[in-house]
């Protein structure tokens, strides 16, 4: 090996000492950390990073590179995604060059793997007892690690969540217990296991993840669905309340038959299909995962479906995909074309690698309208990424790591069988500190969770998070600039959301005072905004449901009125997240609107703005 990789070695373990020791221990003084060289993977540097970004509840993967002797290895561990703790006897199973190798965790959670191969490998799954887990179709994880001769990945961290045990009940429209109604459980990614059936006081028991939707059906009532919000966790209770079923309705299961051929019209066998439905209501839209399945050896599949449609149905492999399908059932043809890759690298704003990052990939549907694919987690000391079989279409592409601003998105427009290259840059970004208190004692309250507030139509893969600690206090780093929504829940207490200005560089302190619930209560979110609530339709923003006594509704707004502009600026311009942000703001300040009604006429329409609960 020439001199000057040894000098870079040497070199690159002082270095990752000390940033092994600055990431690992969070209540320690920031550590200055060098830049460092890795021989053909181009600068790298480890960086300090006390807060953490999460999706669905559990936080991203994060690691390190260090330099190692001989081979390549990868040493970790499995941690609870709430606590933190190392998770003993959890299996970890790589998809690897030589097939699936597992290995099991100590007592502390840890675990080591060691190669002599160069190549990308993945992570094929990682469970543990009393968790929910990581279990992506084989083949198809979306987190990556790039294994270098001489190189070793350190500090690798999996977590999983724990499966909390929530109770619920299903109620008709008179609020009287149903028996033997179907309760299952799903999320954007995940879809339903096996159904739930309520006895006879109406009650069922379940796990689920944070944003989980749980759907209740039983055949002489409408359908109903909730959301595992903040509510729930806190309270651990659930209502679904059925509603009035239509006697014009149409069947309760419909039987969706299909066929993926490939561009000869061949049937493809082990094709993944995927079934999505949107379920609405006055509190928003969600997007359900129905089924997940393979095609049998003629390339088929046939599922039965208890709720009505729409249904989006989509297949793919591991470098086709068939353009999204919508139907109402009976047979369907999918057909896979070749699909588009993307490759890039990430760095931060002074040009160095960051060698463990989560890819955002959106495809654009609309101005306002964002569809969010899986977050795709990538481990390589060079910073690059290799994603193939996208869907051909235009994307908003953005990177997060932690301790770093999330990356401007990038639009690019992807063909099939076409390879676009994309590059992205992390900033410093703003951090924001301050304690979270008691309303009424000003106690401090710890192990309060704060994040930038991801609102229901803004598709958002991963939230900045972090927990107070015994003081109260808090920090929250690698944050955008700009103006951003805080949400804020504690235990026992109503949780909240605060508008906050970032600036670049350090903000606050910034003191948050929640309110106690009364013994027997609900949680509920306190917020300064109109009073409405709103989704995006096109170049605009629709009017779902206005609050009552909420400036919205005192101001003649009404459910499907469109917003074209907040203040003089189109809503198209400032895109979901920043027009919501844009109608929020100081209490008992207002906001001009410029709105068409469903008459068309347009008017502008002066909103005030007052604090609310919900």
């Amino acid at each position: 090996m020439p001199n000057k990789r040894w000098l870079a070695i040497a070199l690159l373990m002082l270095a990752a000492g000390l940033g092994a020791l600055a990431l690992f221990d969070t209540a320690a003084p920031a550590v200055p950390v060098p830049a460092f060289t890795f021989a053909d993977a181009g600068p790298l540097r480890l960086t300090r990073a006390p807060s953490s970004f999460t999706v669905q509840g559990a936080p991203v993967p994060t690691a390190l590179v260090t330099p190692t002797t001989s081979g390549a290895c990868i040493t970790g561990a499995v941690v609870d995604a709430v606590t933190g703790a190392g998770l003993a006897g959890a299996t970890v199973t790589f998809s690897t060059f030589a097939g699936a190798v597992s290995t099991t965790t100590g007592r502390d959670g840890r675990f080591e793997l060691k190669t002599r191969a160069d190549g990308v490998i993945s992570v094929a799954e990682v469970a543990a007892p009393n968790h929910f887990p990581f279990r992506p179709t084989w083949g198809q994880s979306r987190l990556q690690l790039s294994l270098v001769e001489g190189v070793c990945i350190t500090g690798l961290t999996l977590s999983l969540v724990p499966r909390l045990e929530y109770e619920g009940e299903v109620v008709d429209p008179g609020d009287e217990p149903v028996e033997g109604a179907r309760v299952t459980v799903s999320t954007e990614h995940e879809p339903p296991g096996a159904a739930l059936v309520t006895n006879s006081d109406g009650r069922f028991r379940f796990h689920a993840v944070d944003g989980a939707l749980v759907v209740a059906t039983h055949p002489r009532f409408a359908s109903a669905f909730a959301v595992v919000d903040f509510r729930v966790s806190a309270t651990k209770q659930l209502t679904l309340r059925l509603g009035r079923r239509d006697p014009d309705a149409g069947p309760t299961s419909v039987m969706l038959d299909g066929l993926v051929l490939d561009e000869a019209d061949a049937g493809v066998p082990g094709a993944l299909v995927r079934v999505h439905r949107t379920l609405s209501s006055g509190e928003g839209s969600f997007e359900r995962l129905e089924a997940s399945l393979e095609t049998d050896a003629r390339g088929a599949f046939h599922l039965e479906l208890e709720s009505p449609g729409p249904w989006r149905v989509q297949a793919s492999t591991a470098a086709r995909v068939s353009p999204p399908l919508d139907t109402l059932g009976g047979p369907v043809v999918l057909r896979l074309d070749r699909g588009a890759s993307l490759e890039g690298t990430v760095r931060d704003d002074e040009g160095h690698a960051v060698a463990s990052f989560s890819l955002l990939l959106q495809r654009q549907l609309g101005a306002l309208q964002l569809d969010a694919l899986e977050p795709h987690h990538v481990v390589d000391p060079r910073g690059h990424f290799h994603l193939a079989g996208l869907a051909p279409g235009r994307y908003q592409v953005s990177a997060i790591a932690p301790g770093l601003a999330p990356a401007p998105p990038v639009s690019v427009d992807l063909v099939a069988g076409g390879d676009e290259t994309v590059d992205l840059r992390l900033g410093v970004g703003a951090s924001l500190s301050g304690s979270v208190l008691d309303r009424d004692s000003r106690s401090p309250l710890q192990g309060a969770r704060l994040s930038l507030e991801q609102t229901r139509d803004e598709p958002v893969a991963a939230l900045a998070v972090a927990r107070t600690d015994e003081r109260g206090a808090f920090t929250l780093q690698g944050l955008p600039q700009g103006r951003h929504s805080l949400f804020i829940a504690a235990a026992s207490h109503h949780a909240r959301l605060v508008s906050v200005e970032l600036k670049p560089g350090a903000n606050g302190p910034l003191t948050i005072d929640l309110g106690t619930v009364p013994d027997g209560g609900t949680p509920q979110l306190e917020l300064v905004g109109i009073g409405a609530v709103l989704k995006a339709s096109g170049d605009a923003l629709v009017i779902e449901r206005t609050v009552e006594g909420g400036g919205a509704a005192e101001a003649g707004l009404v459910p499907g009125d469109l917003v074209l502009s907040i203040d003089g600026t189109p809503t198209a311009t400032l895109g979901f997240a920043g027009a919501i942000e844009r109608i929020r703001g100081a209490e008992d300040t207002t906001v001009t609107l410029e709105v068409r009604r469903q008459s068309s006429a347009v008017e502008s329409v002066t909103v005030r703005r007052r604090r609310i609960s919900r």
